[in-house]
């Protein structure tokens, strides 16, 4: 392990919580998805889609007056794609220019053991040339069809392949992912596995820096999911800045990041739990004091918080949460709870969220149950949503 680097900047941690925020919200004049895109450098996937889906509420949530559907038109339309799916977190959209980044994750996949063989490869892509993009139910040869958390034999070889660049996906259709050949879906000029794999992660260690804004190896090395010690070794050949953050320790900042807008100018928001800036719970403990927990697959009994449980970011902290669903009737808040230093302010800040995202969602109404809360805190809300 390399010896940590001497700090040339100290920052209080409300200071590193105004960097962090303002990194993973892009300025007002990257206001469209492939912009967005482009400064996240990857944005979550997730199927489940009781309120949106994860990569529609990352987006949206950061592009004044979009909506889910904006979202996946700006997806769809272009030509070229704006994105190619990919696991630079896990599974991911990834704008189409940092195709060559990630040539060392394909590398280290055609290593792995679960690699599919030759034969399995060869086949696939046959019909796949053949017969032009297509989705997993399309190409699946097992009798037997894997549900939830298992991969049958056919999906297991398709994401290994995606993984390792003998396939891509860039389309979708019927919210099914489109298996297609690299070369008829990514631009020529981007098919290239020639960088090395210290330049391909110096890169992207840069490119992580301009959503956390600052973080600590760890933080680094979970964002791109690559083992700490790798991070600690090649940070310092990055253009990074070495800081100290109050009670962290020793931590990397990108430069442009410490000079920006201060997090209380942005509007109070419903982070979505697939969101670049909660991705690490450690670092979410660290800058809020926040404990975020993802309880959609525990059983009911055991949720504290809910199914799909939303921060609150306003001000710069993250001050409540809220379970929330979207139907043709509107939005709902099933269960909400303030954080224990949340001011007078709460329940203002929690509604005007609940109207922006019942926007980004598609409807005008909201309404909330009669036991989302306890008692001061419901009246609160609705005097408030009113």
């Amino acid at each position: 392990m390399s010896a940590s680097p001497r700090p040339e900047v100290e920052l209080s941690l409300t200071q590193a919580r105004s960097v962090a925020v303002a990194a993973v919200f892009p300025p007002g004049d990257r206001a469209d998805v492939p912009s967005v895109l482009g400064h996240l450098h990857a944005v979550q996937l997730d199927s489940i889609s009781v309120l949106a889906r994860a990569h529609q509420l990352t987006l949206a949530t950061r592009i004044p007056h979009a909506t889910t559907g904006d979202v996946d038109a700006a997806l769809n339309s272009g030509s070229p794609p704006a994105a190619f799916v990919y696991p630079a977190h896990a599974l991911s959209l990834v704008p189409l220019a940092d195709w060559p980044l990630w040539a060392f994750r394909r590398r280290h996949t055609r290593t792995r053991p679960q690699y599919p063989d030759t034969r399995q490869r060869a086949a696939l892509i046959a019909r796949i040339r053949a017969d032009g993009p297509l989705p997993l139910r399309s190409l699946r040869t097992e009798q037997t069809i894997t549900t939830g958390w298992g991969w049958g034999p056919t999906k297991a070889a398709l994401e290994f392949m995606v993984w390792a660049g003998d396939l891509a996906c860039t389309r979708y259709t019927s919210g099914q992912r489109l298996f297609d050949l690299p070369e008829r879906c990514i631009p020529r000029q981007l098919l290239d596995d020639s960088l090395d794999d210290g330049i391909c992660l110096t890169r992207l260690l840069e490119h992580a820096a301009t959503t956390l804004g600052l973080g600590t190896v760890d933080d680094y090395a979970d964002y791109l999911r690559i083992r700490p010690a790798t991070a600690e070794r090649l940070l310092p050949r990055t253009a990074l800045t070495p800081v100290t953050v109050q009670g962290w320790g020793s931590a990397w900042a990108h430069p442009a990041a410490l000079g920006r807008p201060e997090a209380a100018l942005w509007a109070p928001v419903f982070v979505g739990p697939f969101d670049n800036l909660i991705w690490h719970r450690p670092r979410v403990q660290r800058l809020f004091g926040f404990t975020q927990v993802f309880e959609a697959y525990k059983p009911a009994a055991r949720r504290a918080h809910g199914y799909y449980v939303c921060p609150l970011l306003a001000d710069g902290r993250l001050i409540a949460r809220a379970d929330l669903a979207s139907t043709s009737a509107g939005l709902t808040i099933h269960q909400a709870s303030f954080e224990p230093h949340a001011g007078p302010e709460t329940a203002a800040h929690f509604a005007s969220a609940c109207r922006t995202l019942a926007t980004t969602t598609g409807t005008h109404r909201i309404s909330i149950e009669a036991d989302a809360a306890d008692p001061p805190t419901t009246a609160a809300l609705r005097k408030a949503l009113r």
